[in-house]
């Protein structure tokens, strides 16, 4: 049993790892896309992106039975902090 549980535990540290790595990509995006903004002029909250992006994921999160409260809430967490760093050019 205790082969099993660290097993899985490891599995997670790997996904985390890819999580994390994913998330540090998409943050290196979000940065040329505020230079983008900044340099033409353009504010750094487009509505309508957020609103298309946001439901796209709550349908992947339905699709893969996950919880749409907890898509929701991550996905406003990774917005602000994108919102964050196209506002501040970090």
């Amino acid at each position: 049993m205790k082969d099993k549980l660290k097993n899985w535990r490891h599995q997670i540290d790997t996904l985390d790892e890819d999580l994390v790595s994913i998330l540090a990509k998409r943050v290196t995006i979000v940065r040329k896309i505020g230079m983008y903004k900044k340099t033409r002029g353009l504010a750094p909250l487009d509505e309508k992106r957020w609103h298309a992006v946001l439901a796209a994921q709550i349908s992947r999160a339905e699709r893969h039975n996950l919880s749409v409260d907890f898509i929701k809430k991550l996905y406003d967490l990774i917005h602000k902090y994108s919102l964050e760093i196209e506002t501040n050019n970090k």
